[in-house]
């Protein structure tokens, strides 16, 4: 099965951040044992990463990380109003939180609550 047609969380990251910003989001995601795809893009707008990144997904859920934020979204939502979104970086709780939150939606489980 090729990558484009594997069911993952996909998270659009700009390509000027390094990896070492989004590793607690990723690790948010992992524990929650969904997997994700992560791809970089020159896009600055976190929400359109996010909505993009939704619609590629073929489990519908998008992650956009740009601007110092984390935008969690569904394909069923405008891009204008993501589902949720925080600071990136506040606090490696909260980043972790944004990840498990993407899984959780897939396994229609309750949030974990942001505190940033």
């Amino acid at each position: 099965m090729s990558n484009a047609n594997r069911p993952t969380i996909r998270l659009r990251l700009n390509e000027r951040l390094a990896d070492t910003h989004i590793l607690e989001v990723l690790h948010g995601i992992e524990e929650e044992g969904v997997p994700v795809e992560v791809t970089r893009h020159a896009e600055l707008n976190p929400l359109v990463l996010a909505h993009e990144a939704s619609l590629e997904s073929r489990l519908g859920i998008g992650i956009g990380v740009s601007l110092d934020f984390v935008v969690v979204t569904t394909e069923k939502l405008p891009a204008s109003a993501p589902y949720l979104a925080a600071r990136l970086n506040a606090t490696e709780a909260n980043d972790r939180a944004a990840g498990a939150n993407a899984a959780r939606l897939v396994k229609r489980m309750p949030l974990i609550e942001l505190t940033a």
